[in-house]
């Protein structure tokens, strides 16, 4: 009997020193849909023309050659030799020089008559004269200008026109006091002049359109963001600004407008072709919105870290943090379940709500209070215990830095981003801020919803 009456006492007693208050009852607020955010992007697109430059000068022929006979007054026969031809790129089209050589026979008659034959025949010899027959060919210098833009289609369309024909060595006969230069620059420039299709012809054949397919393309192909889930850009509409040329590169900016998704699930690409240049509102850079799912398992990391074995003293009494782990959610509020030991031991539960710092990147919980059942209990078992230390203390710990998994998801874009997608065609890009737009708890994580800004450009 004196067994059984000391049994119970202690068991009383130890009752009495132990706190557990009921597992709150958890209430998921669905997070609201992701409105779709229509998203651009502004990058630069740099051109590298040389190749097409080099097939220009293979289609103009490097010899041309000409002549005019008649009995009276001066016949000639001449022969232009070009050089390599010298393009640069100059504001908004194209400027080219071709150095050039030239030859020129010619002989003069004064009189013909034609009664012998309906050709004629000179009545006196022929006067023969010419410039750069056993001697140093003449220098010639002629300048084009094609002004170039682009068509909705996304071809290149231009117009070609001779800017200049400079010939400093003069061809004068003098023996029949006679200019053959300007005679010469007249013949040259016609033949010349039908140059100017062949190289509107060639410059029509530069394909941007295939170039910047392979930008849309990719845009358009879902990236493995390592645990995040598969990013697709899903680009709608294309504009372009205005066409410049400089040295050996042509450059434009390239305007999107776009619905990027971030899915759990890999979904094969849906690839389109480029529509037709539309007009879109310029901006430089990218601009969108995504989410992801931050588990809380790294949370409860750095609260225990801070709390764990955490000693506290309240008047009198002492109480041990032995953990404090997320536990559910209330609404938009989560539970954070704390077991202590010490004077008393057992287990209670705090909810509070998780709001982020733009400045510092952490979430915190500013209102952290004891949850209704456990202060309830604290009122009618433990007073003592019923006071703010308890939740000042864990508020101050329970701080989740999110600045490493806001840089994780930077770098891995950015290493998406950054790359040769085909041979010779590079993209560049740079995410310049993150922004969270709003933060959602669930069971087992948080749904995070980030804004990304950045620059992007492509070098071809």
């Amino acid at each position: 009997m004196r067994f059984s009456l000391l049994f119970l006492l202690g068991l009383t007693v130890v009752s009495c020193k132990t706190l557990n208050a009921p597992i709150p009852e958890e209430q998921i607020d669905a997070a609201p849909p992701m409105e779709q955010k229509r998203s651009t992007l502004s990058m630069p697109v740099e051109i590298n023309l040389a190749p097409y430059f080099k097939d220009i000068e293979k289609s103009i022929p490097k010899s041309f050659s000409g002549k005019e006979e008649q009995c009276t007054g001066v016949s000639y026969s001449y022969k232009f030799n070009r050089q390599p031809i010298q393009f640069e790129g100059k504001g908004r089209g194209l400027y080219y020089e071709i150095d050039g050589k030239y030859s020129l026979k010619l002989n003069y008659c004064p009189e013909c008559t034609f009664l012998i034959n309906s050709d004629g025949n000179c009545i006196v010899p022929r006067i023969y004269a010419s410039c750069g027959v056993g001697e140093p060919m003449r220098r010639a210098k002629v300048g084009y200008f094609t002004d170039v833009e682009v068509t909705p289609d996304l071809q290149l369309k231009s117009k070609t026109s001779i800017a200049k024909f400079d010939t400093p060595d003069a061809c004068e006969i003098t023996v029949f006091k006679y200019d053959a230069t300007e005679q010469l620059r007249k013949e040259v420039t016609a033949v010349l002049k039908d140059l100017e299709k062949e190289i509107d012809k060639s410059i029509t054949e530069v394909d941007i359109k295939s170039d910047i397919q392979e930008v849309w393309d990719l845009l358009s192909n879902p990236m493995d963001m390592e645990g995040y889930g598969y990013l697709s850009f899903k680009p709608e509409k294309i504009a372009l600004g205005e066409l410049t040329f400089k040295d050996q590169k042509a450059k434009v900016n390239v305007h999107m407008s776009f619905f990027p998704e971030l899915k759990t699930t890999l979904e094969p690409a849906q690839k389109k072709p480029i529509p037709k240049l539309s007009e879109l509102k310029q901006k430089d850079g990218f601009d969108i919105q995504l989410q992801f799912l931050s588990g809380y398992d790294s949370l409860n990391q750095i609260i225990n870290r801070e709390l764990a074995g955490y000693k506290l003293n309240l008047g009198k009494n002492e109480i041990i943090f032995d953990s404090v782990i997320v536990q559910g959610a209330q609404g938009k509020k989560l539970n954070l379940k704390v077991q202590f030991s010490g004077d008393k031991k057992g287990i209670l539960y705090l909810v509070g709500t998780p709001v982020f710092d733009q400045n510092m990147q952490i979430i915190s919980f500013p209102d952290l209070e004891f949850d209704l059942e456990s202060k309830n209990l604290l009122l009618k078992s433990a007073k003592w215990m019923f006071t703010p230390k308890i939740t000042d203390v864990i508020r101050e710990k329970a701080v989740f830095d999110l600045k490493p998994h806001l840089d994780e998801a930077r770098k891995m874009l950015d290493n998406e981003l950054n790359s040769e997608i085909t041979e010779g065609v590079f993209i560049k890009a740079k995410t310049e801020k993150i922004g969270i737009a709003g933060i959602y708890p669930n069971s087992h994580s948080l749904l995070i919803r980030i804004d990304l800004t950045g620059s992007i450009s492509v070098k071809m």
